[in-house]
């Protein structure tokens, strides 16, 4: 009897349009099919908050991907950069190897296999660069606690309502896993409902790096074969929902490894080459955000969901 009644409550909240969510109607809002994307809503609210769950990345989706003041937040990887133990013939080649490989993955142009190579040479050779670096774990708590003020504002609400929901929410990262819990834990935002899907640093007993943990994770692989045999995807096999969050065209496909999660709403961040990228992300997300520092959006979808 109790479920029926949410389904109930549910439907007869549905939106007759989208002008019923006025977040959407700001000129930086892009929506790639408007009937379409009030049907994805209106799914995830008559399935409602039990059957839903938020897949998002962390870099430049959860942070910003400037600040006020017009420098760009630094990532998880560059918060490990920034770690006192770390040499700086490491920040330098780290640094050469970004120039080479950052533009290729902002080029609107380039197919995705061919970024797919590349991207796939930059994620070896940064490993590569790890292996034998001495690295105290907890200079990153540091560096994670002054994250907090790089996040969009918002992100704290969207991680309030999901706790209180109990609604999984899956960080799912091509970064630094260390250094992403590490900024989640700097803000109390790695709750008990809260996992996070990244490349971690495999080290030995004398604190040396070995590597990366498992597979490499990169912006283009972000998809069933990092979800699967997780703690996160025994978690969210009975939800049919997710709210999609990603700045990147390969986080379009981070729910791509849940066959049970038959409706997703995309929402994508754009803050690098708008112009030369809209219609590609148009492509691949329902809603793209172009220089949104909010997560007015998606809390204006959330609030919608029993």
């Amino acid at each position: 009897m109790f479920n029926f009644i949410t389904i109930l409550q549910s439907i007869m909240k549905t939106l007759s349009s989208l002008k019923d969510i006025p977040a959407l109607s700001k000129s930086n809002v892009h929506i790639r099919n408007e009937i379409e994307l009030l049907n994805k809503i209106n799914s995830l609210i008559t399935l409602g908050s039990r059957s839903l769950q938020i897949v998002t990345d962390f870099d430049h989706t959860l942070t910003r991907h400037t600040l006020d003041n017009g420098n760009t937040v630094r990532t998880s990887f560059g918060m490990f950069t920034d770690c006192p133990s770390v040499p700086q013939k490491y920040r330098d080649e780290d640094l050469r190897l970004s120039n080479i490989y950052k533009p290729i993955e902002c080029d609107g142009t380039m197919s995705v296999e061919e970024k797919t190579k590349h991207m796939v040479d930059w994620y070896v050779a940064a490993n590569n660069l790890l292996k034998g670096l001495t690295f105290p774990r907890n200079e990153l708590k540091i560096i994670g606690a002054s994250m907090k003020e790089h996040y969009r504002t918002g992100v704290k609400e969207m991680i309030d309502w999901s706790e209180q929901k109990s609604v999984p929410v899956l960080v799912f990262s091509a970064g630094l896993g260390d250094s992403v819990v590490a900024a989640l834990e700097g803000s109390n935002f790695l709750r008990p409902n809260v996992k996070v899907v990244a490349n971690f640093l495999a080290m030995d007993g004398d604190d040396k790096i070995v590597g990366i943990k498992g597979d490499i994770i990169h912006t283009l692989n972000k998809n069933e074969t990092a979800i699967h045999d997780t703690e996160y995807f025994d978690l969210v096999q009975s939800r049919a929902g997710a709210l999609l969050l990603g700045d990147n065209l390969g986080d379009a496909a981070m729910a791509a490894g849940m066959p049970h999660c038959r409706h997703v709403l995309r929402v994508g961040f754009l803050s690098r080459n708008v112009d030369e990228n809209l219609q590609n992300y148009l492509e691949k997300f329902d809603i793209v955000l172009t220089e949104e520092h909010s997560m007015d959006v998606p809390n204006s979808i959330l609030e919608l969901i029993l």
